[in-house]
């Protein structure tokens, strides 16, 4: 025979005192509360967009999981291609802010949870993180959940536990996120290769236009140089001589496109920088002049040298000339300054020509993309995504350096670097400025 308290038990499952039944009967409830939040958040988690930013889902885990847990800023971090990248969400002015912080990792050895904290510690000195790794189906760590809190605070078994379920739900949404990326980067990159041989074919085509135009120009300047003679008191003579100054500067363009356009392998010969500077300007000044920019030429004295190919670095500033074209285009007061300085770097001396423009700068996650084949944060139909990297190439192939510094929305500044040439005498011993910058 049973007694009614062993029949409470049997019932609810509660071993306890009639006094206290009530109140473990509440704690239950409690607790079944406080599971079915859990699991609502948790399927909400799921429910994150793919094609959301990053910013977006980091703030989106934040709200959600702070309804369960107990914590003061979230962090989600992606490594991708080198790059760690901590999505920080801090709750201000009712709101959780995102903040971006970057940093180049090895991409053969694996990022550990230490490296994280320490670039979070860099912003949050004060706060203790915690941290749990996303993982592939292949087991593979490709980023991390941090929660960070003002005090120190142990974490329990059930936090530990709900910790890695929500890792293992949102590690799936975040994988095919990166997926949705990698596919919509494909489907770009065959858009630009479609592009580039478009303008492949266009620039076959310029060339053939050139070529033709050239013949005919020949006629005209001889021709006007006749009439020039014969006119010199005559009061249109002006006119003709603006006639022949027009042809020669055509004559010089189509030249030039021409070269530029050569097929053929290049030569390397001694180059001043500011002679191919002044050989660009020639080829797209006008076009970059009707753009309403201001260009300033800082040229060195005396001129610097090099050992190279003349054309390969016309190529490498058309391209740097043209991206800050773009963008300035817009801006208020826009200009571009080239400026050619000397450089010395561990016992090697180098001719430094840097393109500055007040454009509209690059973002700091798109400043270590820019020199990757196919990546233009151009419109589609206005760059191939291959002038940078071909750039570098070129510059590397010369055993020089090109690189980029920008603040989003101030300005951009390319710098070519290239090798002294070795037998340079500074011309008749005159002292040169040397620039570290």
């Amino acid at each position: 025979m049973h007694t009614k308290q062993e029949i409470l038990e049997k019932l609810t499952g509660i071993q306890s005192s009639r006094k206290s039944y009530y109140s473990e009967l509440v704690y239950l409830i409690e607790e079944m509360k406080k599971k079915n939040k859990q699991l609502a958040v948790i399927n909400q988690l799921t429910q994150i967009q793919i094609s959301a930013t990053w910013q977006q889902t980091t703030s989106y885990i934040a709200a959600q999981l702070s309804q369960i847990l107990v914590f003061e800023h979230f962090a989600l971090t992606i490594v991708k291609g080198g790059m760690l990248s901590s999505y920080l969400a801090k709750w201000t002015d009712g709101d959780w802010q995102c903040h971006t912080l970057t940093q180049t990792v090895s991409v053969e050895a694996p990022v550990l949870t230490g490296q994280v904290h320490l670039t979070l510690a860099e912003v949050l000195p004060e706060h203790h993180a915690t941290s749990v790794p996303l993982r592939s189906q292949l087991n593979q760590t490709f980023g991390f959940l941090t929660l960070l809190r003002q005090t120190k605070q142990l974490v329990d078994r059930d936090e530990a536990e709900l910790i890695q379920l929500v890792a293992s739900h949102v590690g799936v949404v975040v994988e095919n996120s990166l997926l949705f990326q990698d596919v919509n980067e494909k489907i770009k990159i065959e858009a630009q290769l479609i592009q580039s041989a478009k303008m492949a074919a266009i620039g076959e085509m310029a060339a053939g236009i050139a070529h033709e135009l050239n013949s005919p120009l020949t006629a005209i300047l001889g021709n006007s140089q006749l009439l020039m003679r014969e006119m010199t008191d005559a009061p249109e003579a002006p006119l003709m001589k603006d006639i022949y100054q027009c042809g020669v500067r055509c004559k010089k363009i189509i030249q030039n496109l021409l070269t530029f356009s050569r097929q053929e392998e290049y030569l390397f010969s001694t180059t001043s920088i500011d002679e191919v500077v002044k050989d660009v300007l020639g080829l797209i000044g006008y076009q970059l002049s009707v753009s309403g920019l201001t260009i300033t030429r800082e040229m060195s004295e005396p001129p610097l040298l090099f050992h190279g190919s003349r054309h390969q670095i016309e190529q490498i500033v058309i391209n740097l000339l043209l991206n800050a074209r773009d963008a300035v285009a817009g801006r208020e007061s826009p200009h571009i300054v080239i400026r050619s300085f000397l450089v010395q770097e561990e016992n090697s001396s180098y001719v430094g020509l840097s393109v500055f423009d007040n454009g509209t700068g690059i973002c700091v996650e798109q400043l270590s993309q820019i020199f990757q084949p196919f990546f233009s944060t151009k419109e589609r139909t206005k760059g191939t995504g291959l002038g940078l990297s071909v750039s570098l190439g070129i510059a590397e192939a010369h055993g020089g350096k090109l690189f980029a510094e920008s603040v989003e929305g101030e300005y951009s500044k390319f710098t070519m670097l290239l090798p002294l040439l070795a037998d340079e005498e500074d011309n008749d011993g005159e002292k040169t400025d040397f620039d570290r910058g």
